[in-house]
């Protein structure tokens, strides 16, 4: 059954007939692959049958290209055993050599006589009976028989001989003699692919009148409407039953795919040229430049555009966003194409895509990319274009795609080559960045593999801290290299700083061991003041040890603060953000109240963090300003802070959550909030981290209380000190255990305990000296202690808190004393116990109504670090005010307005009110 070939039909009628009348006549049927050209020819030969003519057949057929004189033989050779064809004498020899063997060397004296003598045999057959030369598909045709159907297509004028030949679309179209036949046709017709409704009609002849639309649809389109491919499509559709009455349109979708891959393979093998072209462009990948996939397949421009056609017809694409159909289509195919070759092929032109993009100028990465597809790399410069190709992909931001080339490259190098060392260094590196749990492995390997003992030095100190403290391994051989290393002389700079970065590390992995606690602040002496900037890995050194003599407690508060200011001053800001700086001294500010100190250091980071567009580090950043302003007693703002903070890390590494999980937890212990308690602890994943353990027992302990359930409160809070006591964290301003567990001990009725656990409390409080910690002991110990002593005791906890230290902290003590004085009907402690209760409102507040306030403050006041109360006195009396005009407009004392004032110009670098005003109408 033909379908839609009506006007086809009429011109083969016409050729026939024409041919009949004694007027030569050649018929050329073009068409792709399937599109029907063979069933036009057999129709033609069946329609000359049927009109008496000879019909003589022939084809090209693939693999007897090689056969001279092939298809000749085919339409010769029928003549020799039918007695009912008269043939002429003269083309005697021509039947013999028909019947003969193949002729090995053909020369032209051959092909000449041949010409002649099926001349000569034509027309003398001819002359009484018309006859039909079908030759199907001139691409497989022989040379040879090329030339006789090209001597013959020139000839036909006065012989009664129909000649019709196949010539489908692909690269032997361009064959010179295929076109010179095609030049000479007398008769065109083209097979096309039948429409919508054609292909419903062929469908359900084959499965049934009943067939949905939506199942003609899904045939029509995985076959492109291609008859030959659609009678293919049905009958393997019948036998694993996808017809009626189920109609399985989505699996016959599947078996159509599997039907045009088959079909794409078979053409790829049929067509030399456009195979070449294929693989070249799947090698390629999105890097198929016209030029280079010519370059690659050893193919013509021209031979490439060719090829892309029928590659768009074999396979027509799909992409909306692609500019032309062929590019989709070459997409498509790709990934058949290298399926189907061989690991050996697929090596080898991969290869051979890699050093031609080499010499073409290439990005490294491109060059790289098909190295990722050889079997084995050997060749040293293959194992160097993946290295560069990684520090590529590193720079441009992308260590996921570093991690895939390193890690090819130390498939094939050997375990004993230095090379590999450096390997599993830059991949452990790479890995640290993807955040990759196999990187201290790798780090580990590399080092053991380094055979100079600086090198190994070199590769552990560049490990980051959070890597060593969370790798026991990589600890260890950090303290090993360290030791191997020794003390280098004083000349040696280099050693130094690596000995120094080493000492860093094993410090910070150490943080947990009270020996290196307690030996921090002597080793801090050690080092000494320094007048210029240290380099790096001095301040790398300084910063761990800052921060263990914080937590152990036992230095002097202004001293810490000095040397932090220090490291701060010479420790860039964009610098900083993936070192212990960020980490470290923003807790270590917090525990000396001085939060002002880092405050601009802070702003330059997190200015440099959204710039990078690094959602880890803007958490880190957020989460320290919240800490920072958790020291001034701003816990509104604190609280904004590092709920953004926790939000920036969710998804994030554990690492990249530790800054806003201990930020939010230190709010949540503040402000006694016991369901934002529960949210930061349901967050901590694993408590290893010392800060992380001592936070999760503290908000444990909250919520204990906040449930009535004060046993398990002081169990939890017990639990926590033990620890950090173990550690040698004695610095009750890092994790106030002992306030806590005094306070619940109190509510038990254990007065003698609670008691003895606010002295010790109070008595390292004293030793660390910052106004904070002791302003809260001072509390504690007042609110333990009955009669004036304990009255005593809570003024003194207000009047140093009134100038320095934390706001909030102040507003409790204000509270604490006011409370304790209104049991006596004193006018005094009511007046004290509504200032503290305003105050800590103030604090409390939402973080909009605290930003409409604080975008008021002058950029000056800020970055001096001027509390919110500090700065309504100053600004009074930037004013005009007199001391007892601002503190009757505050509501508080002449004397409180008097410490006001001299913070501020203690803050400031001024003396006077003068200054002042100058200061803030300036800013």
């Amino acid at each position: 059954m033909l379908l839609e070939r009506e006007q086809e039909l009429t011109v083969l009628d016409k050729a026939v007939a024409e041919a009949q009348s004694g007027s030569g006549a050649l018929v050329l049927i073009d068409g792709g692959a399937g599109a029907g050209t063979t069933a036009l020819l057999h129709r033609l030969a069946d329609l000359a049958a049927s009109a008496g003519l000879l019909v003589l057949r022939s084809g090209g057929a693939f693999g007897e290209r090689g056969v001279p004189f092939g298809v000749v033989r085919q339409f010769v050779l029928p003549l020799l055993v039918d007695p009912g064809v008269p043939t002429p004498g003269p083309a005697g020899p021509l039947l013999a050599a028909a019947d003969g063997p193949h002729p090995r060397d053909l020369t032209a004296a051959d092909l000449a006589d041949t010409l002649h003598w099926l001349h000569i045999l034509l027309a003398g057959i001819s002359a009484d009976r018309t006859v039909l030369l079908a030759v199907d598909d001139l691409g497989w045709v022989d040379e040879p028989s090329l030339h006789v159907l090209a001597h013959l297509a020139a000839r036909l004028e006065g012989l009664r001989v129909l000649v019709a030949v196949v010539r489908k679309d692909g690269p032997s179209a361009r064959d010179p003699l295929v076109r010179d036949i095609a030049a000479a046709a007398t008769h065109r017709v083209r097979a096309r692919a039948l429409s919508r409704r054609a292909t419903g009609r062929l469908v359900a002849d084959r499965l049934g009148p009943r067939c949905p639309e939506e199942f003609a649809s899904a045939c029509h389109h995985v076959t492109g409407g291609r008859p030959k491919d659609l009678k293919v499509l049905c009958d393997r559709a019948r036998l694993r039953r996808l017809g009626g009455p189920a109609w399985h349109t989505t699996r016959l979708r599947e078996l159509g795919e599997s039907l045009r891959r088959e079909r794409l393979l078979l053409l790829l093998r049929r067509e030399p040229v456009v195979e070449a072209f294929a693989k070249a462009v799947a090698v390629l990948g999105d890097r198929a430049t016209d030029d280079l996939a010519a370059r690659l397949a050893g193919l013509s421009q021209e031979q490439c555009d060719h090829a892309r056609e029928i590659l768009s017809g074999t396979w027509p694409g799909t992409a909306d966003d692609d500019p032309e159909p062929s590019v989709a289509s070459v997409r498509a195919v790709a990934g058949i194409v290298l399926r189907a070759m061989g690991d050996e092929e697929s090596s080898h032109r991969h290869r051979q895509a890699s050093v031609l993009l080499d010499e073409c100028g290439a990005d490294p990465e491109d060059v790289a990319a098909p190295l990722l597809h050889v079997d084995r790399l050997g060749d040293p410069w293959e194992i160097h274009q993946l290295r560069t190709a990684a520090a590529g992909a590193r720079r441009r931001g992308a260590p996921d795609a570093a991690v895939r080339y390193l890690s090819r490259a130390l498939v094939d190098v050997p375990a004993t080559s230095r090379v590999r060392a450096e390997l599993l260094f830059e991949l452990g590196v790479t890995e640290l960045e993807s955040g990759s749990a196999s990187a201290g492995r790798h780090l580990v390997q590399a080092a053991r593999l380094m055979p100079h003992i600086r090198r190994r030095a070199e590769v552990v100190s560049s490990t980051p801290m959070h890597v060593v403290g969370n790798d026991p391994q990589l600890a260890d051989l950090v303290r090993e290299t360290a030791a191997v290393l020794g003390t280098p002389r004083e000349t040696d700079r280099h050693g130094r700083q690596l000995a120094m970065r080493l000492e860093a590390r094993a410090r910070y992995a150490g943080l947990h061991d009270p020996r290196f606690v307690t030996s921090a602040a002597r080793r801090l002496n050690e080092l000494g003041e320094r007048h210029t900037g240290p380099p790096s890995s001095e301040r790398e050194l300084r910063t761990v040890l800052l921060f263990a003599a914080a937590v152990g407690g036992e230095a002097a508060h202004q001293d810490i603060a000095r040397m932090a200011r220090q490291v701060l001053d010479r420790e860039p800001a964009h610098a900083a953000l993936p070192g212990p700086a960020l980490e470290l001294l923003p807790p270590v500010l917090y525990t000396v109240d001085e939060p002002q100190a880092a405050a601009s250091w802070l702003d330059a980071a997190r200015l440099h963090a959204a710039r990078e567009g690094a959602p880890g580090l803007m958490a880190g950043v957020e989460a320290q300003r919240g800490l920072l302003l958790l020291a001034r007693g701003e816990i509104a703002l604190a609280r904004e802070c590092g709920t953004r903070a926790f939000a920036l890390a969710d998804g994030a590494p554990p690492q990249e959550r530790l800054l806003p999980v201990l930020t939010l937890g230190r709010v949540a212990l503040e402000l006694a909030d016991a369901e934002l308690a529960g949210q930061v602890t349901d967050s901590v994943e694993s408590a290893a981290d010392l800060r992380l353990f001592a936070l999760q027992r503290a908000l444990r302990g909250l919520r204990a209380e906040a449930h009535g359930n004060l046993p398990v409160a002081l169990a939890q809070y017990l639990d926590c000190g033990r620890v950090l006591e173990r550690a040698g964290w004695l610095n009750p301003a890092i994790a106030d255990w002992q306030v806590r567990a005094a306070f619940v001990q109190h509510r038990l009725g254990r007065t003698a305990e609670a008691a003895a656990l606010a002295d010790e409390c109070h008595e390292r409080a004293r030793v660390w000296g910052a106004p904070t910690i002791l302003g809260r002991t001072l509390r504690l110990r007042g609110t333990l202690t009955e009669g004036p002593g304990g009255v005593a005791l809570l003024r003194q906890a207000v009047d140093l808190l009134e100038t320095r230290g934390n706001r909030y902290e102040l507003a409790q003590a204000l509270a604490a004393l006011g409370g304790r004085l209104r049991r006596t009907s004193d006018a005094e402690g009511d007046r004290l116990w509504q200032r503290g209760r305003r105050l800590a409102a103030e604090l409390r507040n939402t973080p909009g109504g605290i930003r409409s306030r604080m975008s008021t403050r002058p950029a000056r006041a800020v970055v001096a670090g001027l509390t919110p109360a500090e700065m309504k006195v100053a600004e009074r009396a930037a004013r005009g005010l007199s001391n007892r005009e601002i503190a009757a407009e505050l509501g508080t004392s002449k004397r409180a307005v008097e410490r006001h004032l001299t913070s501020s110009y203690r803050k400031f670098g001024i003396s006077g009110r003068d200054e002042l005003a100058r200061t803030l109408g300036q800013a």
